[in-house]
C-alpha cells in the first residue's frame, strides 16, 4: 500500500537515536578512564597533603563528573517510545547477555570504589583540621558534581523505564522462576 512503511524498516529517527545512545556511552566510558586516573592521583595528594595537586584533581574531577551529565542528557535525547523499540531491545538477547546491566561496568565500579575511599579518607582529614579551606571547597563542588549526575541519571531512567524494571531484575526473576521448578518460557525447546 503507497504510504504505509514496511515493518523491516527502523522507525524514523532510529538512526539518530542508536548513534546518539552508542557515542554517549562511548563517551562517557573515556570520562571513566579519566576520572579513574585523576581519583588515583587525588589519593596520592591528600595521603602526601600536596594541597595544590589535590584541589586541581578534585576540580577536574568535577568537570567529568559534569561533562558525563551533559553526555547523558545528549546520548538520550530521544523518545521513550524509541528506547523501547530500539535500544532496549538491543541490549537483551540475542544482542547482550541475559541480565545485561550498566552495574556490570567494571571501570564504573572502580570509580565509584575510589571516589568513595577518597571521600571517606578525606572526611577523616578534615574532622583532624588538617584539609585547607581550598580543598574543601573543591571537594564541596565535585559532590555537587556527583549530586546533579545522579539526579540526571534517575530522570534519565525515569523517563524510559518508568516502572524501574531493569534488565537485571527481570533476569533474576525468570532465574527465581527456574528455581520453583516451574517452566522458564526463554528456555523451552521450540
Amino acid at each position: 500500500m503507497p504510504g504505509r512503511r514496511s515493518t523491516s524498516q527502523p522507525p524514523p529517527g532510529a538512526d539518530t537515536a542508536l548513534l546518539r545512545w552508542k557515542l554517549g556511552h562511548q563517551l562517557f566510558h573515556l570520562h571513566l578512564a579519566a576520572m579513574n586516573t585523576l581519583l588515583v592521583d587525588a589519593r596520592g595528594s591528600l595521603e602526601s597533603a600536596r594541597w595544590v595537586e589535590l584541589t586541581e584533581a578534585l576540580d577536574q574531577l568535577r568537570v567529568l563528573y559534569d561533562a558525563a551529565t551533559s553526555t547523558m542528557t545528549y546520548d538520550a535525547d530521544f523518545s521513550p517510545e524509541m528506547y523501547e523499540q530500539l535500544i532496549r531491545p538491543s541490549m537483551a538477547p540475542p544482542f547482550m547477555s541475559p541480565g545485561f546491566s550498566g552495574v556490570l561496568n567494571t571501570e564504573h565500579d572502580q570509580m565509584t570504589d575510589r571516589l568513595r575511599g577518597l571521600r571517606r579518607r578525606f572526611k577523616e582529614l578534615k574532622r583532624t583540621g588538617r584539609v585547607p579551606e581550598a580543598v574543601a571547597e573543591a571537594s564541596a563542588r565535585l559532590w555537587a558534581a556527583q549530586s546533579r549526575n545522579r539526579r540526571n541519571h534517575l530522570l534519565v531512567c525515569e523517563r524510559f523505564v518508568p516502572d524501574g524494571t531493569s534488565l537485571l531484575n527481570d533476569y533474576f526473576r525468570s532465574k527465581e522462576t527456574d528455581d520453583s521448578g516451574q517452566e522458564n518460557p526463554e528456555e523451552r525447546d521450540i
